[in-house]
């Protein structure tokens, strides 16, 4: 019935359960101090103090748990903690004055849970608080038991607390802003780790995966369908004539393409429902110059031929960069088993080899590779890939 917690919920429930171990060593010691008659004060105030502190724990604990602390403004609701506790502590020192310099320990003790939480600010609110709940204590102490004040004393105990209390408000804000600090830094660090092993992994032109990365997840997915009995495929995908693109349109027009190119890939493998570029090895990337690959585990050749089609048939219809078509060709391959990575890709070259030599803009596949005849490149064959249809700009500036 009751909700799951997050991490920070789960951080809250164990600050709240140190909380509630320092409410019992307390309580504790006061229970012992009650029997061995150390703690001046009837059955009555115990019992309701120690009801009073289940309450408050019990309180805590159902706001957190049940998760209505994310309603409030402070979720971890370290100032109402510290508050109450204070109130707790305020209530034994009217009832019994033998316990006043006890207490104040109690104080500094309870102030420091602040760390979690408090900034500067509001560790000299909790301080302010405690000091004048305390003044109003001994107010009351000498206005209602004149018999028992003792003027000297009380200053001096008001001196020594709010000089304790100020010196813990400042030692606990100044370590609160290094854990603030550390904290800031660690965000940091790890932004800069993600950042770097995002450059580490991809290609740095069209932000897709690079060739190093490509073969770490090839490598891993052989593995895998070598241990589980699974199967994978691999596609290679080459942009026709894309030389001469380069000599017609310039490079800048030419890297233009290629990153629009990729962004297309991305989003036409991602609408098969077979690709994902953040799980289980899943993943597209630019394999060198005009080539990229695409690794589909548990797909056969079959299915792998449709994606590269779909890639396909998408490219060969869409205007990228100042309004230059492309056509591209592909060669599709399934991982045999026993056989290494690098085979794989040399049956999917293979293939590829076979879809630009029988006229481009098409998808073979290894299997069906049966002693092909090479036929030389048509003499006649023109830059029939590259054509103009007027100005179309693609974005291509999503991952």
């Amino acid at each position: 019935m009751l909700p799951r917690l997050d991490a920070r919920q789960r951080l809250r429930l164990r600050r709240f359960k140190m909380a509630m171990a320092a409410y019992i060593m307390w309580v504790s010691l006061g229970v012992f101090a009650f029997v061995t008659d150390n703690l001046d004060i009837s059955k009555e105030v115990l019992f309701v103090v120690l009801g009073g502190i289940a309450l408050t724990n019990l309180y805590f604990y159902i706001m957190i748990r049940s998760g209505l602390n994310k309603r409030i403004n402070d979720p971890s609701m370290t100032a109402q903690q510290i508050t109450l506790a204070f109130c707790w502590v305020l209530v034994l020192m009217v009832a019994s004055s033998e316990v006043r310099g006890a207490m104040m320990m109690v104080y500094v003790v309870t102030l420091l849970f602040g760390i979690f939480r408090l900034n500067r600010r509001g560790f000299f609110a909790m301080t302010a608080f405690a000091l004048i709940g305390y003044l109003a204590v001994v107010f009351a102490d000498y206005k209602l038991f004149p018999e028992r004040f003792d003027a000297s004393q009380e200053a001096l105990r008001t001196m020594v607390l709010t000089a304790s209390l100020l010196w813990c408000s400042w030692f606990a804000s100044y370590v609160a802003r290094l854990k603030e600090s550390l904290r800031i830094r660690n965000t940091e660090l790890r932004e800069a780790v993600t950042s770097t092993s995002r450059m580490a992994t991809r290609d740095h032109l069209t932000q897709s995966f690079n060739r190093r990365y490509m073969m770490e997840c090839l490598s891993r997915e052989k593995t895998r369908a070598e241990r589980t009995g699974s199967n994978f495929s691999v596609c290679i995908f080459d942009l026709d004539h894309f030389k001469k693109l380069n000599d017609k349109y310039g490079h800048l027009v030419g890297d233009q393409v290629l990153t629009a190119f990729a962004y297309l890939a991305r989003q036409a493998l991602r609408a098969t429902d077979v690709i994902d570029l953040d799980g289980e090895g899943r993943c597209f990337g630019r394999f060198g110059g005009e080539e990229f690959i695409c690794l589909l585990p548990s797909t056969e050749e079959e299915g792998a031929r449709k994606c590269a089609e779909r890639l396909r048939r998408e490219t060969a219809e869409s205007e990228f960069e100042d309004g230059v078509v492309v056509t591209l060709s592909a060669g599709v391959a399934e991982f045999v088993p026993g056989e290494s990575v690098a085979d794989t890709l040399q049956r999917a070259d293979e293939a590829l080899y076979v879809a630009k030599q029988t006229g481009r803009n098409r998808v073979s596949c290894a299997s069906g590779m049966t002693a092909p005849e090479i036929e030389a490149e048509d003499s006649t064959d023109r830059d029939d890939d590259v054509v103009v249809r007027g100005v179309f700009n693609r974005n291509s500036s999503g991952s």
